[in-house]
């Protein structure tokens, strides 16, 4: 969504970075030794493209909006495309393996994106950061901004879609892994601050989570009435306290690693 994110995407950097958690994961699950060429599908303003040249390895960042694009960090091992998830510009088993992190869901077609993924990593693992719409959904969040549900029905694949697309179209599998958040995040996707609900009383934060963007803005103003009414009078403590009490918490956010046969 190039137009989107030259819109939405200026001050994208305020509140995302790479958070060590989820980079150590794509480290493990890639386990390609250090040197390897990556290739970063939907990179952003590429957080988790540097940390992974950081690591060693050789890495391709594609991103069509050039706003997303201008914000990244340079890096001697990293290297940036203007392109699009279903139209790689590469040679058949060009990379050693392939990441996506959060950018599943906004691609035009998600089937496409896999396909070129696939492509490109050849037998290479392709390890993707996504989520579980139908596991997302059942979060307090969405009791504020009910319009989120239709939201990421529309932009994400099931789990079941997922799966009959790989086993059936090809002929491939993959694993899940799945991802609790901890409670201190550093990169402010959609459910991250699951435990700091006033955080999304900030038009800075809101602005770093692209559902917001796409949400009425009717119902993203009375959402944000409701929540600090809420925070203020103790409500959302008494519905909602319990979870800080949790030292991570499931919201449907997990990690797929594909192998081809």
């Amino acid at each position: 969504m190039p137009t989107q994110y030259d819109t939405i995407g200026k001050r994208y950097t305020r509140t995302r970075a790479a958070d060590p958690r989820i980079t150590k994961r794509l480290l493990e699950l890639l386990d390609l030794p250090s040197g390897s060429h990556l290739i970063d599908i939907g990179a952003g303003t590429g957080n988790y493209s540097v940390e992974l040249a950081r690591a060693g390895f050789n890495v391709d960042a594609v991103e069509p909006s050039r706003v997303m694009r201008d914000q990244a960090q340079p890096h001697a091992k990293l290297s940036w495309h203007n392109a699009t998830a279903e139209g790689l510009p590469f040679a058949d088993a060009e990379f050693d393996g392939a990441v996506m992190t959060l950018s599943l869901h906004h691609q035009d077609n998600w089937r496409q994106g896999i396909r070129e993924a696939l492509r490109v990593s050849g037998g290479g693992p392709l390890v993707i950061f996504t989520f579980d719409i139908e596991h997302k959904a059942n979060f307090w969040l969405f009791d504020y901004f009910p319009g989120f549900i239709d939201i990421d029905k529309g932009w994400s694949p099931t789990m079941a879609e997922l799966s009959s697309f790989v086993r059936n179209e090809l002929g491939a599998t993959f694993e899940r892994f799945p991802f609790p958040l901890p409670p201190d995040l550093i990169d402010h996707f959609a459910s991250a601050d699951w435990a700091r609900p006033e955080a999304y009383l900030q038009e800075e934060f809101r602005r770093g989570i692209s559902s917001f963007a796409m949400l009425d803005e009717g119902e993203e103003e009375r959402g944000v009435r409701a929540l600090r009414s809420d925070l203020a009078s103790d409500v959302w403590q008494h519905k909602y306290g319990d979870l800080l009490e949790l030292q991570e918490y499931d919201r449907g956010y997990l990690f797929l690693r594909f192998m081809q046969n």
